[in-house]
């Protein structure tokens, strides 16, 4: 059955708050930063909406829009990055969620401008393997949409140079978690870069 033209279910609904919720309570984002997006069955996609702060989302702030972006459900604009989640979409058909959001460490690294390119945790390496910096591109625009598709072909995880980061996956969950490892990591390599590493995996142990 198609889901075009109807609202979000009462389970997607709350899966969007609880995610919202944890990037919110782990400082993932600050006050309207970052979006969420969900790819159904029917390819429609579920994204919050224009300036919604995802903490705190409301029902009416996850709206419903085609392939194309043009509105299907709800009353308000869609995020402004959501050029950029249709972009991934029409790249990876084994992508269902995307969750793009401002973590302080990666960010830090995109910032910089370097990858997160260490194999240095064992974690990293199984989970997301090394992660691409996207040139910058000015947010909202179809080009960073562009930019982000070249590379997400063959990762999970793509910084934004100035921006950020975003994380796809095959469900909104384990979209999100993948953010999380990501912070995590990065974290961890800006402290062992004090201690004065990180010293990367052997080769044959990456393998």
């Amino acid at each position: 059955m198609t889901t075009s033209g109807l609202p979000p279910s009462a389970e997607m609904l709350a899966l969007f708050r609880e995610v919202g919720s944890r990037l919110d309570r782990r400082g993932l984002i600050a006050s309207n930063d970052g979006n969420l997006s969900v790819r159904e069955a029917d390819d429609t996609i579920l994204v919050t909406a224009s300036g919604s702060r995802k903490g705190y989302l409301r029902d009416e702030e996850v709206i419903r829009v085609d392939l194309d972006g043009c509105l299907c459900h709800g009353t308000l604009r869609p995020s402004s990055e959501v050029a950029m989640h249709l972009a991934i979409y029409r790249q990876r058909w084994d992508v269902c969620a995307v969750v793009h959001a401002h973590p302080p460490a990666a960010t830090a690294f995109a910032v910089a401008r370097f990858p997160l390119d260490h194999l240095a945790l064992p974690e990293l390496v199984l989970s997301l393997g090394k992660i691409p910096l996207a040139p910058f591109v000015r947010p909202g625009t179809e080009r960073l949409g562009e930019q982000v598709a070249a590379l997400i072909g063959t990762h999970d995880a793509v910084l934004l140079a100035n921006h950020g980061a975003v994380t796809v996956g095959p469900d909104l969950e384990e979209a999100y978690f993948r953010m999380e490892r990501l912070e995590h990591a990065a974290r961890i390599l800006i402290e062992a870069r004090h201690l004065g590493g990180p010293h990367c995996l052997d080769p044959s142990d990456v393998e």
